[in-house]
């Protein structure tokens, strides 16, 4: 039966762009009509159409207006929101990324700061958790972590992994002769190994193995590491795009690595992981969190430590020697895992 559905994104974040149109298009072609209902930012994304630019119009809504709301990430608003769609009788989605785990493996991960803020996420949180009829997460790990800690607030918590369209567009081997980059594409933040990643770079310049690097991220770049000499003498061995929204730029600084960097400290579901695999471009990562689940190490990406950069190295090269092979790979368990058009299924559950 045909529903309205709305999908919801009220705290601004570009990635977020490739959720809400994934969803979109995966309700109309479930034989619904989608809407979105999104921070006023978003208008700098045509590609999203917008049918309504913030929440304070759904009071002016009538009852009924939307049988499914989906919402995407957590915002101080979505309370509120979900508070009015109940009593409009909506059946109401919540997609949750990042599970609670114990302050002190945060601690490790973030740092003090990084800590305080996944504290405060939590509590904003939790409302939206108890208000949702289906809370969604993106890993099987996520979702045991979910079981260990926030289930009281909502047991109905399911495992769908994250969705994209794809983007890519065309066949993966005949961009292989354009890849050349070690990439980290991402927050420049602690919990993603940014200072690991930095020292691999330093030991690769330093012995001259013949690696090339990218930096690609909207955070500037630290003080402290664009005025290292050893960076700034070698301008064409690290390319860096920092400081800015990538926009549709970042799909290219995806084809064109190698392999990309997802040694973190902590894991239960990588945006950079799928995004890559989209393109068909292999990950190097640390054997924890929910990485397991999507990687196969010598297949579509290799396992290594982020303080072993001999093991990265060789696991580098491994990728590089064989990029044929872990780039069909690779492409292929986004197009089985992570594209929309694979969870149809399930999104007919979710909205019924």
């Amino acid at each position: 039966m045909k529903a309205k559905v709305v999908i919801i994104s009220l705290r601004f974040n570009p990635a977020f762009t490739q959720h809400l149109i994934a969803y979109a298009k995966a309700a109309r072609e479930l034989g619904h009509e989608p809407e979105f209902l999104l921070d006023p930012t978003y208008r700098d994304f045509p590609e999203l159409n917008l049918a309504r630019s913030h929440y304070e119009s759904v009071t002016n809504t009538p009852a009924g207006a939307w049988s499914y709301a989906i919402f995407l990430n957590p915002s101080l608003e979505n309370e509120k929101l979900a508070i009015t769609l109940k009593q409009q009788g909506a059946k109401i989605s919540y997609l949750y990324h990042e599970p609670w785990q114990m302050s002190l493996h945060y601690l490790w991960s973030e740092g003090l700061v990084g800590t305080l803020k996944a504290i405060m996420a939590h509590h904003v949180t939790i409302p939206a958790l108890k208000l949702a009829d289906t809370v969604v997460v993106p890993s099987r790990y996520g979702l045991q972590k979910y079981r260990q800690s926030d289930a009281r607030y909502n047991a109905n918590g399911i495992y769908m992994p994250l969705l994209y369209d794809d983007e890519a567009h065309s066949a993966i081997p005949e961009s292989l002769t354009e890849k050349r980059y070690f990439g980290y594409i991402g927050s420049l933040c602690r919990s993603h190994g940014f200072d690991q990643y930095l020292s691999f770079v330093r030991y690769a310049l330093q012995r001259d193995l013949k690696i090339s690097f990218l930096i690609a991220s909207r955070n500037p770049l630290p003080a402290g590491t664009a005025s290292d000499p050893l960076f700034s003498q070698n301008p064409d061995r690290v390319k860096i795009h920092c400081g800015k929204p990538l926009g549709n730029e970042i799909n290219r600084f995806y084809a064109e690595s190698i392999c990309v960097w997802n040694l973190y400290r902590r894991s239960t579901q990588s945006g950079v992981l799928p995004k890559a695999f989209m393109f068909g471009t292999p990950v190097i990562a640390e054997n924890i969190g929910s990485f397991p689940e999507f990687i196969q190490d010598g297949l579509n990406g290799r396992f290594a430590s982020a303080r072993d950069h001999q093991g990265i190295w060789t696991a580098f090269e491994d990728i590089r020697s064989n990029i044929a092979a872990y780039a069909a790979n690779s492409r292929r368990t986004f197009l089985e895992t992570f594209y929309y058009r694979a969870r149809l299924e399930d999104l007919r559950h979710l909205l019924t």
